[in-house]
């Protein structure tokens, strides 16, 4: 397991840039950060060491003044503006003192790592450096339910010589012994819509100011999608 230290992002889609040698690299762009730290979670109050942090805000609701005046305190204009939250995340987030957070993820760290975090702690993009190596774990794309030529990349059977409405399927699927289908064999379903996780790609820039980072390749998921950053596991 990883336990090395980590930031949320969004996955903003893939361009190029050039480096000191003018040769072209593919980098995908994160909008990184800043994520605010929503819980610490020690060995005595937890059982584990980690940290919970959040990105991307929730908007607040448009909520008309005469009803706002109505609001009892800080606590009462909280629910007023997220008002479409549920309540035990309402009170999570508020003594947080942080807006709602569309992405919610925990982050083994060790005993004296956890202790250099405290509630309410913001963490930005600057925490990765320009050629550091990083694993990152997205949701691969959902393509559906598919067959055996777009999901195990099968190769179709010959379209003449007497096959007949028989191009895309997978053939034969076990014999005589052992009698069943054997675990794991390569059948039609559903494909992608999964957790992965791709190690070691390097980071080819990081605009602090602007929560940028580019990293050198291509990362899980759509455009859009959430993603964690961390530290590599292997480097």
């Amino acid at each position: 397991m990883n336990h090395n230290m980590g930031i949320l992002g969004q996955k903003i889609g893939m361009t190029r840039i050039f480096d000191e040698a003018g040769a072209s690299v593919p980098v995908t762009a994160v909008r990184a950060g800043p994520c605010v730290v929503l819980q610490v979670k020690t060995k005595d109050s937890d059982g584990y060491d980690a940290i919970q942090i959040g990105f991307d805000d929730y908007k607040p609701r448009n909520v008309p003044d005469d009803i706002r005046k109505k609001a009892q305190g800080k606590l009462g204009e909280y629910d007023l503006d997220h008002s479409r939250i549920t309540k035990p995340l309402r009170r999570h987030f508020f003594k947080a003192d942080t807006a709602p957070k569309r992405f919610v993820r925990e982050i083994r760290l060790s005993a004296d790592e956890v202790a250099t975090y405290e509630k309410g702690q913001e963490i930005k993009a600057d925490m990765i450096e320009k050629g550091q190596f990083v694993d990152v774990v997205g949701t691969s794309k959902g393509r559906g339910f598919t067959g055996v030529i777009k999901r195990h990349n099968f190769r179709m059977f010959q379209a003449t010589h007497g096959t007949h409405e028989w191009r895309r399927h997978g053939g034969s699927i076990g014999c005589r012994k052992p009698m069943h289908v054997r675990k794991g064999t390569r059948m039609a379903g559903q494909h992608g819509n999964k957790r992965i996780t791709v190690q070691n790609l390097k980071i080819a820039d990081v605009k602090a100011e602007q929560d940028l980072i580019l990293i050198r390749g291509g990362i899980p998921g759509p455009n859009g999608s959430y993603v964690v950053i961390r530290t590599a596991l292997k480097r």
